[in-house]
């Protein structure tokens, strides 16, 4: 209950089924999910739901400060519920996957930055962008079996 009392006081009173559907998946979600997955998930509870209801109801959760969107790869937008705590993301080149990192320098860079330099940092954003283990695995796999073939033909 103390939930939908903090999205109808962010949404003016303005909760729905959907809007509460459409938060509920980005709660649960154990990744980072775009809009057209939210709304093949919500399409699941709520059959008529629409991709342009999806993606109103995330343009208001991102402006009443409900969640965050983040574009990993440049084109496609995901969404993520506002974390109670700071955290940064690692971005796979090889899968797309994205891990969450948590980085304490960052506050005190920040509160450094404002004192020397006078300058109020607004938003923080670490990105690190590299492969995970397992494609770093399937990588060096690939490249042993391109070596392979190339001694084989000498």
């Amino acid at each position: 209950m103390a939930r939908r009392n903090v999205i109808d006081t962010r949404l003016a009173g303005r909760t729905t089924q959907q809007r509460q559907l459409i938060l509920k998946i980005i709660e649960q979600a154990d990744r980072h999910l775009d809009a057209e997955e939210i709304y093949q998930l919500a399409r699941q509870g709520s059959p008529n739901i629409s991709l342009s209801t999806v993606y109103r109801n995330l343009q208001l959760f991102k402006e009443q400060g409900l969640v965050e969107e983040h574009q990993f790869d440049g084109m496609r937008r995901c969404y993520e519920r506002v974390p109670t705590s700071r955290h940064h993301h690692m971005v796979c080149l090889g899968c797309g996957r994205v891990f969450e990192f948590n980085c304490p320098s960052t506050e005190r860079i920040k509160s450094r930055l404002s004192m020397e330099k006078g300058f109020k940092v607004t938003a923080v954003d670490v990105r690190f962008v590299g492969y995970c283990p397992k494609c770093q695995r399937r990588l060096r796999h690939a490249l042993n079996d391109k070596e392979m073939v190339q001694a084989k033909r000498r």
